[in-house]
């Protein structure tokens, strides 16, 4: 009686699976390597597209900044002293446009005395133009549900969309509030400071 044994053999079929197997798992990871290449294929692709559009909007931009340039020559005449610019005179009527929920008027200064306001609402409601004496900002005056209108030297009452109307005030120099004072005007921004000098 022999102690060894001869080792048993596999049958045929599970060889064949285990190869089929194995073919199976490298058919898989060579699909992977191509989809993994093509991705970076297609990055790369990407980078280097968008290094051209990044470098054509600089050449753009640097471009049309050098056709801009410009230089500021001072010419003062020889033995005179140079003069500086005399202010620009305040006006002594401003136009003011009243919009939803704006007053705009077309200088923030005007010269003391008789000042005319030409008032115009191009808004879509009724608005009113206020002029108040103050010394408080125009945006400190809310006083309830209403601005207060302590100081108030002037009006032009309601104007329907569309409207104008011209008031002129006597106004000696001082800080004035512009506002709108129906409901809910004032408080939803319909105010503007204002001086005269």
């Amino acid at each position: 009686m022999s102690l060894v044994t001869e080792p048993e053999q596999m049958p045929g079929e599970d060889v064949d699976e285990v190869e089929e197997s194995l073919r199976r798992m490298e058919r898989g990871l060579q699909e992977q390597e191509r989809r993994v290449r093509s991705a970076i294929s297609g990055f790369s692709i990407f980078a280097v597209l968008a290094v051209v559009i990044s470098l054509g909007t600089l050449i753009a931009v640097a471009t049309k900044l050098q056709g801009k340039s410009s230089t500021n020559t001072v010419t003062v005449a020889s033995g005179a002293a140079a003069k500086p610019a005399a202010p620009a005179a305040l006006p002594s009527a401003v136009g003011i446009g009243l919009r939803e929920y704006s007053i705009t008027p077309t200088s923030s200064r005007a010269k003391a005395g008789k000042v005319t306001f030409n008032v115009r609402n191009g808004g879509t409601i009724t608005h009113e133009f206020v002029v108040i004496k103050t010394t408080k900002p125009a945006s400190a005056l809310l006083k309830g549900a209403r601005a207060d209108e302590a100081g108030n030297v002037g009006e032009t009452g309601d104007l329907k969309p569309g409207a104008s109307k011209s008031i002129s005030l006597r106004l000696p120099a001082g800080h004035y509030a512009l506002i709108c004072n129906l409901p809910g005007h004032y408080a939803a921004g319909q105010h503007t400071d204002f001086t005269v000098r």
